[in-house]
């Protein structure tokens, strides 16, 4: 997000160090790039979790502080943004605002991988005229679709094409080879809760063949699309929030399509309906809607149980064939109820399932697929820009969405405190500053788009 009147970094600031909240499964790849670039700068970095076992697992081989942190607590917090030159959250988004306050009457710049919202963007012009550097929407996806994105329309626009439609889909998948005994293809790589109320920030809107669309989170994977990304086969894809509020920041107002979406392996989408119909993804309802417990959706969808309701409905919707259904074992609650575990919410039930089911495993390899697809036409005849960037993580802790996530906000990091950025205040990054800085050096690590273009006229 370019704001008016950006100018260059002030020179305002008294400390030195980096401050990174949060140590979880997002950081690794990011704190190892971070104190690198600290040794190399004479650099304090600190990291601050709620965890002392998280902490201990990056201070045992890099060179930070650790500091066990509960960040509600807003006087610790303070305390430890107070003479830091660059804040950076991994903490859960509704908690950036406040923290970004912070470092608004503290003179430290703020950076993040999650979407700006509208209490982000009000500090615009506040951070502005401190000469501070919000950076957000820096990470995976938002992140590097942004800059890739970005790089390729300026590259067509520049060349004489003009974009006529742009798509882009990016999913945290794992790796077929290690979920072969997992019917739907998927585990946690990233916010399992996040996973459970997909889609459920609001319709997901976007433009597809000059129809503005509107899809409610409880038709969204119903209405789900198979997508061929060229060298990876099929996948399950279904938008993602509000596509069009990108219209502006990309220049796409008159293209006929805008869609950005989400990738899932084949048939996930289908069977996640059956989870929505259910009643198991509703963060507000105390049971699921269609169901009376869980035993009986699990004992109907085994065909062991007599509730011939719940059987009539599965056989009517085609849902007692699905296998990825039935493999979710619901009894387990029982064992884990003895142990004290309440669910309060229909989707913490699914939850607390999936969170056995689908963790990675020692040796489990994840995987990030991101695909554009941009139509222009030049010289008078249709093209299409088919890029693609899949990236296989190490194990199940060097994970690639770890590595995708991290080391583009890392590097964002960098070109910040280098003193050089053109830009000031609330900030999302597409401009050259950005992708010409950062795309060449995640080439360099790995994260490389494979690009090829063809007529379709």
């Amino acid at each position: 997000m370019k704001w008016p009147g950006s100018a260059r970094l002030q020179e305002v600031f008294v400390g030195n160090g980096i401050l990174v909240l949060g140590a979880g499964r997002s950081s690794r790849f990011l704190l190892k790039q971070f104190a690198e670039f600290c040794g190399k700068t004479g650099r304090i970095l600190t990291v601050c979790d709620a965890s002392q076992q998280e902490l201990d697992k990056h201070t045992a081989c890099l060179s930070l502080e650790g500091k066990v942190l509960d960040a509600s607590d807003s006087a610790a917090l303070e305390q430890l943004i107070e003479g830091k030159e660059m804040v950076v959250s991994l903490l859960p988004p509704l908690m950036h605002p406040a923290i970004a306050a912070l470092c608004l009457k503290h003179k430290a710049h703020f950076a993040s991988a999650s979407y700006v919202g509208d209490a982000m963007r009000a500090l615009n012009f506040e951070a502005h005229s401190s000469g501070l550097v919000f950076l957000n929407e820096l990470g995976l996806d938002p992140g590097i679709d942004h800059l890739s994105a970005m790089r390729a329309m300026d590259e067509i626009r520049e060349s004489g094409g003009e974009i006529t439609s742009f798509e882009s889909y990016c999913g945290g998948l794992v790796s077929e080879a290690h979920c072969a005994d997992n019917p739907w293809k998927y585990k946690f790589s990233w916010n399992p809760r996040s996973v459970v109320l997909a889609g459920q920030g609001g319709n997901s809107l976007f433009r597809q063949n000059h129809q503005l669309r509107s899809v409610p989170w409880h038709r969204l994977f119903a209405e789900a699309k198979t997508l061929s990304i060229p060298g990876l086969g099929e996948f399950d894809a279904y938008a993602n929030r509000d596509s069009l509020s990108y219209t502006s920041l990309y220049r796409l107002d008159e293209v006929s399509t805008l869609l950005r979406g989400t990738l899932r392996r084949e048939n996930y989408c289908k069977n996640w309906q059956v989870l929505v119909e259910l009643g198991f993804t509703d963060a507000q309802s105390t049971l699921p809607v269609s169901v009376c417990s869980v035993n009986d959706l699990c004992c109907a969808l085994t065909g062991k149980g007599s509730n011939q309701l719940l059987s009539g409905w599965l056989i009517e919707n085609n849902w007692i064939r699905l296998e990825q259904t039935a493999w979710f074992d619901f009894l387990n609650l029982e064992s884990k109820q003895a142990l004290g575990f309440k669910p309060n919410k229909a989707s913490e039930v699914l939850e607390s399932v999936l969170l056995d089911k689908w963790k990675l495993m020692p040796g489990d390899c994840d995987e990030v697929v991101m695909y554009h697809r941009i139509g222009f036409v030049k010289d008078g005849r249709k093209q299409q820009l088919h890029s693609v960037l899949s990236v296989t993580g190490e194990d199940e802790m060097h994970t690639a969405m770890a590595k995708t996530v991290g080391l583009p906000l890392a590097l964002g990091v960098e070109l910040v405190l280098s003193g050089n950025c053109p830009e000031t205040g609330v900030i999302i990054p597409v401009s050259k500053y950005w992708y010409n800085g950062i795309l060449p050096l995640l080439e360099q690590m790995g994260i490389r788009f494979a690009e090829h273009t063809e007529f379709s006229d």
